[in-house]
C-alpha cells in the first residue's frame, strides 16, 4: 500500500492489518502522527444547552418579524457554510502543517532521507525540522547544530539557522551552527550563504566561518566532513570550541583550570576512544587530564 493511502486509512480510523500497522510505524513521520492522535483524543466539544439556545432563537425570531423567509434561510445557510469552512480549514491546518523533526543526542549521529531523496547526516546534539507534506513545493529545513547535506537536484533548497541562510539547487555541503560559531563548507557545486544581510557564493573547496562575530574564509581539500567517518578535525580554532565538541561527542563535562582559552588548536580527535581522543587534544596544548565518571578535568603540566 502506498504511503498516502496508508496514512489516509489511518486518518479515517479504519482497521489496519498487521503488515499495514508495521509499515505505518516504520514511517519517518510516525512519531508526529502519534502525537497528533494523542492530542486529538484530548479535544472536547463545547457544552451546548439545547433548551436555552432554542429560547434564544425564538427571541431573535420574534424581534425580526420583518425579515423575509428567504433572507432568514440565506443567513442560516451562510452561518452553516462558515462553520463548515472553518472546521475544514482547522482540520487541514492541524493535520498537514505539523513539522517533521529529526534530532540526535550527545555522542549520537543519524542519517535521514528526505522525500526528494536528499540525504541529511546529523552530527551529535543536532536537530532538523521540515514540512514533509509540502516538501515538493517548499524545500526548507530549520537546523540547530551540525549536518551534512547531499541535496537532490530540483527546486531551490534552503537551510535556515539562527546565524544565516544557506541556499542551493543541488550540491554537497556541511553546515555547523553552534553558540558563537557558524561554518559552511562546500564540497561540490555552489552554495549561497546569507549572513547579516550579506550574501557570499561558495564554490567547491571553499569554507565560510563566523567565530565570535568575526568572518573568516578558508579552503579545504576534503570531499566530505571528517565527523562522518568518526573524527573531528579543526584548523586554527579557539580551544574552547574543541572542548565543546569533545563534550558533544563523548557526552561528558570538561572542567578547564587556568587554561589560556585564546589559544588556537589545529588537529583532530577520534570519536571511538576517549583516552586516545583526550591525548590528541591535551598533548599539543601541554595539558594533563583526570577522569572522574563523566567529568574530565584539564590542567597545566
Amino acid at each position: 500500500m502506498k504511503k498516502k493511502d496508508l496514512v489516509k486509512k489511518w486518518l479515517d480510523n479504519e482497521q489496519l492489518t498487521t503488515s499495514e500497522s508495521e509499515a505505518f510505524k516504520s514511517l519517518d513521520a510516525y512519531d508526529s502522527y502519534a502525537k497528533i492522535s494523542e492530542t486529538a483524543k484530548s479535544f472536547r466539544s463545547p457544552k451546548y444547552d439545547v433548551e436555552q439556545n432554542l429560547q434564544n432563537l425564538k427571541t431573535t425570531l420574534s424581534n425580526h418579524q420583518s425579515i423575509s423567509k428567504p433572507q432568514k434561510i440565506s443567513t442560516i445557510l451562510l452561518k452553516i457554510a462558515a462553520i463548515f469552512i472553518l472546521g475544514i480549514g482547522t482540520y487541514f491546518t492541524f493535520f498537514y502543517t505539523t513539522d517533521t523533526s529529526v534530532n540526535t543526542i550527545a555522542s549520537q549521529k543519524s542519517s535521514v532521507e528526505l522525500p526528494d531523496q536528499t540525504i541529511v547526516k546529523l552530527n551529535a546534539l543536532s536537530i532538523i525540522k521540515y514540512q514533509e507534506n509540502d516538501w515538493e513545493n517548499n524545500r526548507e529545513i530549520k537546523l540547530e547544530g551540525e549536518a551534512y547535506f547531499k541535496v537532490a537536484k530540483g527546486k531551490k533548497f534552503d537551510i535556515h539557522t539562527s546565524s544565516g541562510v544557506i541556499s542551493v539547487l543541488g550540491t554537497e555541503f556541511n553546515v555547523k551552527q553552534r553558540e558563537n560559531y557558524f561554518e559552511v563548507v562546500c564540497y561540490e557545486g555552489l552554495v549561497s550563504v546569507t549572513h547579516n544581510k550579506s550574501t557570499i557564493k561558495l564554490p567547491a573547496g571553499q569554507v565560510f566561518k563566523v567565530i565570535d562575530n568575526k568572518i573568516l574564509t578558508t579552503t579545504t581539500t576534503l570531499i566530505e566532513p571528517d565527523w562522518i567517518k568518526g573524527q573531528s578535525t579543526f584548523s586554527s580554532t579557539p580551544y574552547p570550541y574543541i572542548l565543546k565538541e569533545f563534550e558533544r561527542q563523548y557526552n561528558v563535562t570538561i572542567i578547564a583550570k587556568n587554561i589560556d582559552e585564546d589559544k588556537l588548536f589545529t588537529g583532530n580527535f577520534v570519536h571511538s576512544n576517549i583516552q586516545t581522543a583526550l591525548q590528541s587534544i591535551t598533548i599539543p596544548m601541554r595539558l594533563k587530564y583526570k577522569i572522574n565518571d563523566n567529568n574530565i578535568t584539564l590542567y597545566k603540566e
